[in-house]
């Protein structure tokens, strides 16, 4: 299951005044601190490394350049972040990517069942963080590796490529998609709409940033 939630922290606050986009792409709890491995968009390593700068952060060692921004091993001592990586240690999940905004950290998540992400979220109010869940994605519904369309999207998108919909003119309807897949024109045009939105935000409108393991911008 994929779970989406806000954490307040002030851990890296100083990313809001100076770099357009900062993510951490793992967290790994430490006794008394929190490792997190962050990617700054900020051609200046200088610029990058007063991001990675704070009363909470130990130490920041420069790890790398890539497309545009710095690779940092951040140590830190956030109050926030330290117990968000235990819980997720104790119940087995694993950050797929966190996201600086102004309210603190946007977070994505994955557990294996319904039942860790409980766990998981009762550990952490348990230790006075304050938590603000969005959502919480079946299997059916979660988010694939395509560019974040869920399974049913990429089914449709897939198959109104295949059958011409896309075509100028068209050789299919919406209703010879909903036929072929069996469900309604309606639910058949939320999943087009919906999966084309997401393609055009996480491709043409999102900012560039490279996942940990990337070699190639």
């Amino acid at each position: 299951m994929i779970a989406d939630f806000h954490v307040e922290s002030a851990c890296l606050r100083r990313a809001d005044e100076t770099a357009r986009d900062v993510s951490i792409q793992r967290l790994h709890a430490r006794e008394q601190r929190c490792r997190l491995d962050v990617w700054v968009d900020e051609s200046d390593r200088l610029e990058a490394e007063a991001v990675v700068s704070g009363d909470d952060v130990r130490e920041a060692t420069h790890v790398g350049a890539e497309a545009g921004g710095h690779w940092f091993v951040v140590e830190a001592t956030d109050s926030a972040l330290l117990p968000v990586g235990r819980a997720l240690s104790s119940v087995d999940g694993m950050l797929v990517h966190a996201d600086r905004t102004d309210e603190g950290w946007a977070v994505r998540a994955r557990f294996a069942d319904r039942s860790a992400v409980l766990s998981f979220r009762e550990d952490i109010v348990a230790d006075g963080v304050t938590v603000d869940f969005r959502s919480v994605l079946a299997d059916d519904d979660e988010p694939s590796a395509d560019f974040g369309v869920t399974a049913p999207q990429r089914e449709v998108l897939l198959l109104a490529a295949e059958s011409g919909y896309f075509a100028v003119p068209r050789d299919a309807s919406l209703s010879d998609l909903a036929a072929r897949l069996d469900i309604s024109s309606q639910a058949a045009s939320e999943r087009l709409r919906r999966g084309t939105g997401t393609l055009v935000a996480n491709t043409l409108a999102s900012p560039h940033r490279p996942v940990v393991g990337s070699r190639h911008p």
